[in-house]
């Protein structure tokens, strides 16, 4: 639950909101950092969107700066991500993350992944846990929207090759599903002293570049009823 403030919803794409936007009737009320940022309102509860664009950098600078600039109580996460292939998801089902890890930070120690510990630096945590009493919700107002599950979501600076490389990552990190910029969110969470969510449609199965069995459509739409779900029961209480 927000501690202070508004919520802030957010996602890689404008398109990734589009159904937020019109449920919401947001409209634009300002630029931070070179975004636009709209609000919106459910009942009494006001909410801000803002897309914060592809990749962990993007998203952490983006975020970064609407978190500075506005009144931001807390904030959610959506979009689509990619489900591999030993972690029960599949096309059409929900994830609603526990935690993001960042795969390549620290020491590189094979493709696409490195270790955080291996340096020895303080603060540098290679996996952050969410807000628990949100991702609760969360999945609670996903299970009414499609097959849910809770796992650990894994960002990538860049999305696995082939599945091999996919079964590598999952397994180093015992990761349900792969992103690429959740792990801005959690990390502007800690630093702001925030309480952060993340909910995902999943699209693809890792590693399976054949975009022609994928549903982003579907998948950003899945993860945006779910987030209205927990908005509307948040409203009411």
């Amino acid at each position: 639950m927000p501690l202070f403030g508004q919520i802030l919803v957010i996602a890689a794409l404008d398109s990734e909101l589009s159904l937020l936007k019109s449920e919401l009737k947001a409209l634009p009320v300002g630029q931070v950092a070179g975004q636009t940022y709209l609000r919106g309102n459910i009942g009494d509860l006001t909410v801000l969107l803002s897309a914060v664009r592809v990749g962990v950098v993007s998203a952490a600078l983006t975020l970064g700066g609407l978190i500075a600039g506005l009144p931001v109580g807390s904030v959610i996460m959506c979009g689509s991500a990619g489900a591999f292939d030993n972690s029960g998801l599949k096309i059409g089902d929900v994830a609603v993350a526990s935690a993001e890890i960042l795969a390549e930070l620290g020491l590189c120690q094979g493709p696409g992944y490195g270790s955080g510990t291996a340096l020895g630096l303080d603060g540098l945590d290679q996996e952050i846990a969410l807000d628990r009493e949100i991702t609760e919700a969360l999945v609670q107002a996903a299970a009414d929207v499609a097959q849910a599950r809770v796992v650990k979501s894994l960002t990538v600076v860049g999305v696995s090759a082939d599945v091999s490389q996919g079964r590598t990552r999952a397994d180093r990190f015992a990761a349900g599903m792969e992103n690429m910029e959740g792990y801005a969110a959690a990390v502007a969470g800690i630093r702001w002293g925030i309480p952060v969510g993340e909910v995902r449609g999943i699209s693809n199965q890792v590693g399976n570049r054949d975009k022609t069995t994928w549903d982003l459509a579907s998948a950003s739409e899945l993860a945006q009823a779910a987030v209205l779900n927990y908005l509307h029961r948040l409203a009411e209480t």
